[in-house]
This record gives structure tokens, C-alpha cells and sequence, in this order.
């Protein structure tokens, strides 16, 4: 069975031949594991080489590309350049004052994108071959209206407050851009799966209330415009998400993922598969910090052993970090996940 399969297996709740291995790299990460002390990435190419070239020694069956939005264009001197496209091009991102800003009488142009805009994710292809699952990624129309506030957090959660029928506006604005984004990567870049980012949307951020009126509806019509393509989509969440498990699952996404166990969040595995297991496939649980970073050997071997338990049980889990892999996690660590899930995670098909 090819990684590939193995994950679209699992994505379907099916039952594959062993539990799959893929773990989200972070920037940090690949630029200390994947090049020579003291250097680093000098275009977006070499930065996508280091990050395939680490999932392949790591022996993932998938690579959520980090830079799928890569575009390929030509200098004014006509050399080849690469410049990063995060579908922000012809928004209004940070401009001023929220009080003053008036969504609701923005334009609501959609880019109009082109296979060079994707041009990372089909370089990550071409060196990562058909065998491996090809992931890429989106902030949710919440998680960007956060960001338009030039990426200041606690400014954008001042005004979601404050002036919470403004900050919906924004969010709706973003809604319909958001989702043109996703479907381009998937018809244009290939990608097989979409991470939706929504790190801001945990208990530790808003409550459950909250959640359903600003976060959900834009989900669920992500969700809804991928699924006739046949690409997965899963939420990515951090943080505490124990007590919206359930309202999670009815946006329609095929899977979840971070669900952080303590102490970086509130879920416990076992927990999470017997809410929403039947319902949405599972990816991750496994601390990237105080078990893959500070814990021995031992407690690594235990932890993912009792992930690989917990997850299972009837197909529909991915074994990965909760988050993403931190930069510190020595490479040999990362290694020995597939041995373990090669041990652990076969299933009796008896």
C-alpha cells in the first residue's frame, strides 16, 4: 500500500494496512534540521527542497506543504524569481482604524489565480513523487480577520468585543476569499487535502457561543465547496478545544487536528474518539514540546504507543504531533514514529 493510499484511507474512516505517520513541520524546524548550521533557506525553492527532503528521511506518508502558494514569476531583468502568494492580493489587509473600516462596502473581488500561483505545491510534487499525500493549507475566514489587524491578536480581540456586528462583516468579507483560495490549490496545485488554520478560535480565545456565530458558518462553506472536488479538509485547532469537540463535527470537515493533550490544551485522545471519532477521522494528540522536545526516550515510546491505542480503534487516525512539529526535536526522534507505528499500529484484519 502506497502512503498515499494509506492516507486517504484513513481520511475516509476506512481501515488501511497501518495507522499512517505525518506530522506538520514548522519554519523553525525544518531551517535547524534541514540545513547546515548557521545557514538557511536563500529563496522559497531551497526552503520546500529542506522540507521534502526531511519527509522523506522521516518516512511520512504526507507533506502539508509550507509554501504550496510559492509563485513562479520573472524579474524585471527576466530572471526566474519566487515570491510567496497567501491569496492577499487586492485586499484591503491592515488599513487604518476598525471603527472607520466598512466591509460590508468593500469589493468583493476574487483573485484570479493561474497554476503559477501554486507553483510550490507542484515543486513539492515533483520532489516528493506520487507516493506521498500532498497537503497544503488555509486560515479560516475568522483566523484572517484577526490578522488584518496587522497581526496583532489582542487588538483584533479588543474588537471582536467591542464591535462584534463590524468584526462579522469582516469576517464575512474574507468568507468567499478564503474558499476561492482553497479550491485554487486543489485545481491548480494538486493539493489532496486542506489544513484549515484556526488557531484563534479555542476556549483560551472565545467561547463556545462565540465559535458557532463567527467561526462555524465559514467552515462549514469551506468544507462544502471542497468536498464535490474530492479533497479532505480538516480544522486545524490549538489550544483547549474540549469543550466544542462536538460542535467541531457538525461543520462538515472530514477530520480534526491538533487536539492538544495537557498541558498545551485540554484533550485527551481517547476522549476526543469516543465524541467524534465516528464522525471525523483524527490526526494528531502526540505533545511536540514536553514529550517529543523535553521527554527521554521512554516516555516518547509510551506516548506514542498509547496514541496509537487511542486512535485506532476502528480506523480514521493519523499519528501526528499535536501541532507542529517544534524546532528543537532532534531528527533521530522523528525518525523512529514510523518504526513505532510499524510496531503499534497494524491492524488485525482477521
Amino acid at each position: 500500500m502506497t502512503s498515499r493510499e494509506r492516507i486517504r484511507i484513513a481520511m475516509q474512516h476506512g481501515i488501511p494496512d497501518r495507522v499512517p505517520v505525518w506530522c506538520q513541520l514548522s519554519v523553525g524546524h525544518v531551517e535547524l534540521a534541514g540545513f547546515p548550521a548557521g545557514s538557511s533557506a536563500r529563496s522559497g525553492e531551497e526552503f520546500i527542497e529542506a522540507q521534502c527532503a526531511l519527509v522523506k528521511r522521516y518516512r511520512f506518508d504526507g507533506i502539508l506543504v509550507v509554501g504550496a502558494c510559492l509563485r513562479r514569476s520573472k524579474s524585471p531583468t527576466g530572471e526566474d524569481t519566487d515570491c510567496l502568494n497567501q491569496g492577499w492580493d487586492g485586499e484591503q489587509q491592515f488599513s487604518g482604524a476598525f471603527a472607520d473600516c466598512d466591509p460590508e462596502h468593500w469589493s468583493n473581488a476574487i483573485p484570479s489565480y493561474t497554476a503559477d500561483d501554486f507553483y510550490g505545491a507542484q515543486y513539492a510534487r515533483s520532489i516528493v513523487g506520487e507516493e506521498l499525500h500532498l497537503g497544503g493549507w488555509v486560515p479560516d475566514a475568522f483566523s484572517r480577520a484577526c490578522n488584518w489587524f496587522n497581526f496583532n491578536l489582542s487588538e483584533a480581540m479588543m474588537a471582536l468585543a467591542e464591535d462584534p456586528a463590524r468584526f462579522l462583516a469582516l469576517v464575512e468579507w474574507f468568507r468567499p476569499k478564503t474558499i476561492a483560495l482553497a479550491l485554487a490549490q486543489a485545481q491548480l496545485g494538486g493539493i489532496e487535502s486542506v489544513h484549515i488554520s484556526s488557531p484563534y478560535a479555542g476556549s483560551g480565545f472565545i467561547s463556545r457561543e462565540m465559535y458557532q456565530r463567527f467561526v462555524l458558518p465559514g467552515i462549514m462553506d469551506l468544507a462544502d465547496a471542497l468536498r464535490p472536488l474530492g479533497v479532505f479538509s480538516y480544522i486545524h485547532n490549538c489550544g483547549c478545544i474540549h469543550d466544542r469537540l462536538e460542535l467541531m463535527a457538525t461543520s462538515g470537515v472530514d477530520g480534526l487536528e491538533c487536539m492538544d493533550p495537557p498541558p498545551l490544551g485540554d484533550v485527551r485522545l481517547s476522549d476526543a474518539k469516543a465524541r467524534v471519532g465516528k464522525q471525523q477521522f483524527l490526526k494528531g494528540n502526540l505533545d511536540s514540546v514536553n514529550v517529543l522536545l523535553f521527554g527521554d526516550d521512554e516516555l516518547v515510546e509510551q506516548t506514542v504507543q498509547q496514541c496509537l491505542l487511542d486512535g485506532s480503534a476502528g480506523g480514521g487516525y493519523i499519528l501526528s504531533t499535536a501541532c507542529s512539529v517544534a524546532p528543537g526535536v532532534n531528527p533521530e526522534r522523528m525518525m523512529r514514529l514510523v518504526d513505532y507505528a510499524e510496531r503499534w499500529g497494524h491492524y488485525d484484519h482477521e
